[in-house]
């Protein structure tokens, strides 16, 4: 006689099915546990560290939760967001959504409040990289986060507020911007970007637009944001050391083809590169800030064919005489060599650039006659910026 099984009871996954198709610890589908998160779960945690993900216990797991002190919801809206904050006016928008001013209801601090809506044209592996990247960074030179609510569909980000704009706009509506004040922020980058790689963090989109100030005034300081393209790399792999920066230059295990092209490291192109993309990136901001151009520009001609661009990056074909740089301090051209240098290896890391004599000699050594051709090219190209974004704006309506 045949043993008997009722339909729904065949559809019923099975515990070995499960195990062999997803490869997690699991327990009978039937059985509901309930426990506390406390670190005081987890008896090893040396050992626990050890194992995959899928394949700790459940003590091991609410241990680890209770470690990272994450705050557990049954639910996460808007309305928990704004029990604590109180959401201003719009700053910006973006393709991924918002970013509001908000204030902190108890201490009355404001800060800035970043709305992200997770969808298709939101990579899910790169934004768990960049909350990932935020939850470790604390830098006077880098944005920093303060608090994150998360659910399947949106983020809620709150930031550090920074008021003074991009240092695009800050040079471009600068006229008395001199080479004291870019050997300043140039310092100030460099120290953030040290700061990133001791990390294992590489940034991968650095440029004026990313780069933020703290205040509209002469004297503000430099923050470096926006993490979306950046990658974290675990500190030793493939000998990345998060001590010696002449160990890091020698780490290529990147490949992607991200970040904006005319930034892009000779590395980058050959897709084999590390932290030192990064400086390269630096070099293309430094030599936009003492001239007002780009160091590698993608040309009309360029269209269609980006091989026209990437020749030119890679022979490292770029001009020192031109745009006002024949008045520029020959220490701050030093400067520009050593971080455009093609091979990247010899080019310096960020951490031997802090100790280049243009950054480190006094101010007062430094000209402090206004850069007018920089800015004057930056300026017209703000103006060139906003009426292209007027004309869009028409279209639309």
């Amino acid at each position: 006689m045949g043993s008997c099984q009722s339909s729904e009871d065949a559809n019923k996954p099975t515990l070995s099915k499960l195990n062999s198709q997803q490869n997690i610890h699991i327990v009978q589908p039937d059985i509901r546990v309930h426990t506390v998160v406390t670190g005081d779960m987890d008896f090893d945690h040396r050992a626990a560290m050890k194992i995959p993900l899928g394949e700790v216990s459940d003590e091991q797991l609410m241990a680890e939760v209770a470690r990272r002190n994450l705050d557990l919801h049954d639910k996460i809206t808007d309305a928990l967001v704004k029990e604590t904050y109180e959401l201003g006016r719009v700053l910006g928008h973006g393709a991924s959504g918002e970013v509001l001013q908000c204030m902190n209801k108890r201490s009355k601090q404001n800060y800035a409040c970043k709305v992200v809506k997770k969808s298709s044209m939101n990579d899910a592996q790169s934004m768990s990289t960049e909350i990932e990247i935020m939850k470790r960074i604390r830098h006077r030179h880098v944005v920093s986060m303060y608090e994150l609510y998360e659910t399947p569909k949106c983020l809620w980000i709150i930031l550090e507020l920074v008021e003074g704009g991009d240092l695009f706009h800050h040079l471009a509506e600068t006229p008395e911007y001199s080479e004291q004040d870019a050997a300043m922020h140039m310092k100030q980058m460099l120290s953030g970007v040290h700061y990133l790689h001791s990390l294992g963090v590489v940034h991968r989109d650095l440029k004026l637009d990313n780069v933020l100030l703290s205040s509209k005034k002469r004297q503000c300081e430099v923050k470096l944001a926006d993490f979306g393209l950046s990658a974290l790399i675990r500190l030793g792999e493939d000998g990345y050391d998060p001590e010696e920066s002449s160990k890091r230059k020698l780490y290529v295990g990147l490949r992607e083809l991200w970040g904006t092209k005319e930034y892009f490291a000779p590395e980058v192109i050959d897709r084999a590169y590390g932290p030192q993309a990064d400086v390269w990136a630096l070099g293309c901001i430094l030599y936009e800030m003492l001239s007002g151009h780009q160091a590698f520009p993608l040309f009309r001609s360029d269209q269609g064919n980006d091989a026209l661009i990437y020749g030119r990056i890679q022979r490292g074909e770029y001009s020192l005489t031109n745009y006002g740089l024949n008045t520029v301090s020959n220490e701050a051209k030093d400067l520009l060599r050593s971080l455009l240098e093609v091979d990247p290896v010899k080019r310096l890391s960020a951490t031997e650039a802090l100790k280049h004599p243009w950054i480190q000699s006094d101010s007062e050594m430094k000209p402090s006659v206004p850069l007018k051709t920089a800015h004057e090219a930056l300026k017209h190209k703000l103006e060139e910026r906003r009426r292209r974004q007027e004309e869009r704006r028409a279209r639309r309506n």
